[in-house]
């Protein structure tokens, strides 16, 4: 096997190189997909389809325990002691 290596990206179901490759019509490849840079859109769309997948009732529950850990909001600053009437 040949050990050169072209880069492309893929479009619908062609992949589309870079420069210019010196091969014959009809040429056998292998095409081997690079990993995704962390926290780009390709890696957020692997991820997304990745197991485990989440049911719909999971991601109720997790709303519902977000919401009753909520605390209320206070404005006065914690570092402040509190004057006494």
């Amino acid at each position: 096997m040949s050990k050169l290596a072209y880069k492309g990206v893929v479009k619908g179901r062609t992949v589309v190189l870079e420069k210019v490759a010196d091969l014959p019509d009809g040429a056998e490849v292998l095409v081997t997909p690079l990993e995704a840079e962390r926290g780009s859109p390709q890696a957020i769309l692997a991820a997304m389809d990745a197991p485990p997948h989440v049911k719909p009732g999971d991601v109720d529950e997790l709303m519902r325990l977000i919401e009753k850990g909520k605390r209320p909001i206070r404005y006065g600053s914690p570092l402040t002691p509190k004057r006494r009437p």
